[in-house]
């Protein structure tokens, strides 16, 4: 495989199209009798996302073309950083572009000054909760959320010391 290359990215629509094509494999369970957004809608609520003075946006690219999407943010519900919509395109999974994509967003965080990140996942996510759990992520028991009719639970970690570099 060629190198992934990770680069900071304002373009909602190219995020929107990444995190399309990631939930309509990956949520197909979750949400059984509903299509996922249309990229319109995901490109909507991206733009307002990337109008945050605190976020940062990232996409893992191999030759040139889009791979995964991440973002890195002030929690606008807690006192912390936040990691926001990691999607990597399914024919892709399990090539670390995932991981790359979480540790940048990390990085970012840690580098901001945050001591200590949160995210919300699929309860029913068990890939995802996987993944977290093994890079240090803590479920915190009984934070959950109702989101579009599914619940979501609350992970939170202790951010690496250093920032980018």
């Amino acid at each position: 495989m060629a190198p992934i290359v990770i680069s900071s990215c304002a373009d909602a629509t190219v995020i929107a199209a990444v995190h399309h094509a990631a939930i309509s494999v990956a949520y197909r369970g979750y949400f059984p009798h509903s299509p996922p957004p249309a990229v319109a809608e995901l490109q909507a609520v991206w733009a307002a996302r990337l109008a945050d003075p605190t976020a940062t946006a990232f996409l893992a690219s191999i030759d040139g073309q889009p791979a995964g999407s991440v973002m890195a943010r002030a929690d606008p519900q807690f006192g912390e950083g936040q990691v926001v919509g990691l999607h990597v395109l399914p024919s892709l999974w399990g090539q670390g572009i995932g991981s790359a994509l979480h540790d940048c967003a990390l990085a970012v965080l840690s580098g901001a000054g945050y001591r200590t990140a949160g995210l919300w996942v699929i309860a029913a996510n068990d890939r995802a909760r996987c993944m977290y759990e093994k890079r240090g992520w803590a479920l915190l028991p009984g934070a959950e959320q109702e989101e579009e009719g599914v619940t979501e639970v609350r992970y939170c970690r202790v951010l690496p010391e250093h920032g980018c570099r």
